[in-house]
């Protein structure tokens, strides 16, 4: 088991198999949250977390997964801003390009979202 604290933003792979190969491909960007908060549950994850990025199936899987390793070329992960996060979630599941990661626009988002 794994422990993460309030705020930390972590990320895990999943995936069933049997004689026919992978049945279930699942790719997830969460953010720990508070005691007391309502949280997303996830396959997997107890109690929950805020969801940031959920691919799920094959395709959407490996986009994901290419995309951290785009990511993880240049940047420290732990450093990428959760609106990042979120905008390659929508993109994926929506079948449309990845915008580059730029921290100054990304972080201004996750300002915004804050304080609103």
């Amino acid at each position: 088991m794994h422990l993460f604290e309030p705020g930390h933003v972590f990320g895990f792979v999943r995936w069933r198999g049997d004689g026919f190969g992978t049945q279930t491909w699942r790719v997830v960007v969460a953010v720990a949250g508070h005691p007391g908060e309502k949280l997303t549950r996830i396959p997997g994850l107890k109690p929950g977390a805020h969801l940031l990025l959920h691919a799920f199936g094959k395709t959407r899987a490996k986009r994901a997964l290419r995309a951290i390793d785009v990511l993880s070329d240049a940047y420290v992960m732990h450093d990428i801003h959760p609106a990042y996060w979120r905008h390659v979630h929508a993109q994926i599941a929506s079948n449309l390009p990845l915008d580059p990661y730029d921290p100054e626009v990304f972080a201004s988002l996750d300002l915004a979202r804050s304080s609103s």
